[in-house]
């Protein structure tokens, strides 16, 4: 997936872009079968620079799933949300906002806030819910990072005629590097763990969970960085 500028003017940018995932769920035991789901994930975003000092951006994203292996049709979900970034000075940056889930018809809203400190032009240091990560660059050519954020997917699923809304969740640790092999493209590999780990399944106001234990995590990406 990326997002890339669509129109750039002296103080506005329109962003476009999405994401296309597909993921396997191997099911080793209990009352679950194995998963596969395809996720198509469209984005438009938009920033504006009020002054010197703040930057404000709206973005929608909704995600369209589908379960391939059963009678799956294809399920919404998405987010929204309006977040504004203050420049206090060169290493602190605060980022403040709201944001709006569609979760399969349920609907909810939550606040944003973090805190961006670069206390030198080789470390960063982002303390922003749900994804805090510590960058540091040792040379022109190589990145470091230590990260964590959730995972998981979700999908809808068909049986006779019942529907059910299945999600599988997790908290990922990952420590990894990137290293620049062409222009503004990155090599990154990371390894770490996957906790919290669980499903849950929804089916007319009902809900289970189903607990899993915590797994190796490994990563391999080609990113741009412009």
């Amino acid at each position: 997936g990326t997002v890339l500028p669509a129109y750039v003017a002296p103080r506005d940018m329109l962003l476009l872009g999405g994401n296309v995932s597909w993921d396997h769920v191997a099911v080793k035991s209990g009352p679950l079968d194995d998963q596969s789901v395809l996720r198509l994930t469209p984005v438009v975003g938009w920033l504006h620079q009020f002054g010197d000092a703040d930057l404000l951006g709206a973005f929608v994203a909704p995600m369209f799933s589908q379960e391939l292996r059963g009678n799956g049709s294809w399920g919404y979900s998405g987010y929204g949300g309006v977040i504004a970034m203050h420049t206090f000075s060169d290493e602190f940056q605060l980022l403040y906002g709201g944001v709006y889930e569609n979760s399969f018809g349920q609907h909810s809203g939550y606040p944003y806030l973090g805190l961006q400190w670069l206390p030198t032009p080789r470390c960063a240091l982002a303390l922003v819910f749900p994804w805090p990560t510590f960058t540091y660059v040792p040379g022109d050519r190589w990145l470091l990072q230590l990260m964590v954020g959730p995972g998981g997917s979700s999908w809808v699923r068909h049986d006779n005629q019942y529907e059910t809304t299945e999600s599988i969740s997790s908290w990922n640790l990952t420590a990894g590097a990137a290293y620049r092999f062409h222009g503004k493209l990155w090599l990154f590999a990371g390894a770490g763990l996957a906790g919290f780990r669980g499903v849950e399944i929804e089916s007319g106001g009902s809900q289970a969970r189903f607990e899993s234990k915590p797994s190796p995590l490994f990563t391999l990406a080609v990113q741009f960085r412009p």
